[in-house]
């Protein structure tokens, strides 16, 4: 039972994270605090380094990818024949007016591997490569709707109350300032951020955060609007997109990456009046593309990833990377040959079944995949990818949800915000501006914040 000292800490903590604007909505539209941890997850200085270098390598990665429409139609177009929505985002480039300038503000997801696996995380059906030099094993790179920059800033001067050898993390301010850039460099003294949301946003103080900040730093107005509204509301003058009056300098997506964001023809004409338009879009249409769960399992091909980085960096890469695979593959394992489909139906507890989408909860585990793949037709199966499951790093954590706490056997998953200015695909500037920890019990599959599946969490020093 808690004592009185930490109940009190407890609900100071609380407090302080709703004084900090960490808020959230549940279903019911009841505002609560976000969920959050209060067990710094450690990390060695070594592991920290790795991260924050990989950072520029993968935003020009993504760049790179973005600007090969061959390679994304080759490898997209069979997937959109049974994907609808992959279909409507593919179709979208007849609407598209192609800019020169290009803004990526991405998030890339790692977890470290347990001690105990020696530091190679790949199973048999990979590809063998010695994985000693590295802890980091990816989880995907996140390409749109990078989230939380404002909600982590703030969980990081909450925790520097409390804890010593927090990392600084300020991710909020370089991304507010990537925005200001950008519609400097669009050329217009009044033109505004719109801000792309969906009609029930439970995450909308994150965005609240950024949109203040660029009112308060550079008196940048933000249009927030769904995309049927835009529809409805916005017009094209020029090749300009007009919202309000108002030139629209940037649109930046908080929506759009899941089928019920573009669930009636209004959504689908909204997005389509942006792609028509001369707006520098946060990603454009290309970089939610390279995005693609299908687009990380093929890079993973030494052959394929070779395309697009150096020899050097490709290695680095593949020492984070664990095995992927389409369902129709032949792999190798202890069995001899046989399909992933196959082994992942004998094995599924080693493998993450995952669709194209974005925003957590369309992943299948466990005892799910084999009925999932007995479910699918053949065809479907093409919309899906095996990721082997990542044999994460547990530490016990506090976690705080909805005023009630937990101690959870857990992992955390660490993001690195990166931000990437192109100049038609030529990289201007290229950084890592900080970190996203979400932290979860060890037996919760799903990694979302606001979907009620983590928690944030600060890194500290090893």
């Amino acid at each position: 039972m808690q004592t009185q000292v930490q109940k009190e800490s407890i609900e100071n903590a609380i407090e302080q994270a709703k004084l900090f604007g960490m808020l959230k909505y549940l279903p019911e539209g009841e505002l609560t605090h976000a969920p959050f941890s209060l067990s710094p997850y450690s990390i060695s200085t070594s592991e920290l380094l790795e991260m924050i270098e990989l950072t520029p390598y993968f935003s020009e990665l993504m760049i790179n990818v973005s600007q090969d429409w061959g390679f994304l139609d080759e490898t997209l177009s069979p997937i959109s024949k049974t994907d609808p929505f992959l279909k409507m985002l593919l179709d979208l480039r007849e609407h598209e007016v192609s800019q020169s300038r290009q803004l990526l503000v991405q998030r890339n997801d790692f977890f470290l591997i347990k001690d105990d696996i020696g530091k190679g995380g790949h199973d048999s059906s990979s590809s063998g490569e010695d994985t000693s030099a590295s802890a980091l094993r990816q989880v995907e790179i996140n390409t749109v709707s990078a989230s939380f920059p404002f909600l982590i800033t703030q969980l990081t001067r909450l925790h520097q109350h409390i804890f010593e050898q927090i990392i600084p993390n300020n991710p909020l301010k370089p991304v507010v300032d990537s925005f200001a850039k950008a519609i400097k460099d669009y050329g217009s003294t009044d033109a505004i951020m719109l801000l792309v949301s969906q009609p029930a946003e439970s995450n909308r103080f994150d965005q609240l955060g950024l949109e203040q900040l660029l009112w308060d730093e550079y008196k940048i107005q933000t249009v927030r609007k769904t995309l049927t509204e835009i529809y409805e509301n916005g017009s094209l003058s020029e090749g300009h997109l007009i919202l309000a009056g108002k030139k629209v300098a940037i649109t930046y997506y908080r929506a759009g990456y899941t089928p019920e964001d573009f669930s009636t023809s209004c959504a689908i004409k909204g997005r389509q009046l942006i792609e028509a338009s001369s707006t520098i879009q946060v990603p454009d249409l290309a970089m939610q593309l390279a995005g693609m769960k299908k687009i990380q399992q093929v890079l993973t091909r030494p052959e394929i990833l070779s395309n697009f980085v150096s020899e050097e960096i490709s290695k680095r890469f593949r020492k984070t990377f664990v095995g992927m695979h389409s369902l129709d593959e032949i792999i190798e394992t202890p069995e001899g040959e046989i399909s992933a489909s196959e082994w992942a139906s004998i094995n599924p507890e080693k493998y993450v079944l995952k669709p194209q989408r974005e925003g957590g909860g369309n992943n299948y585990f466990g005892k799910d995949i084999p009925k999932k793949i007995t479910e699918m037709k053949r065809e479907e199966q093409d919309a899906y990818i095996l990721m082997e499951k990542i044999k994460a790093k547990t530490h016990q954590a506090i976690l705080v949800v909805n005023g009630k706490v937990e101690k959870h056997t857990s992992v955390s998953e660490i993001g690195r915000f990166g931000i990437c200015f192109a100049e038609n695909g030529v990289v201007q500037s290229n950084e890592d501006v900080g970190y996203l920890v979400r932290t979860k019990a060890k037996n919760v599959n799903e990694g979302g914040v606001c979907s009620g599946f983590a928690c944030l969490n600060s890194l500290a020093k090893a």
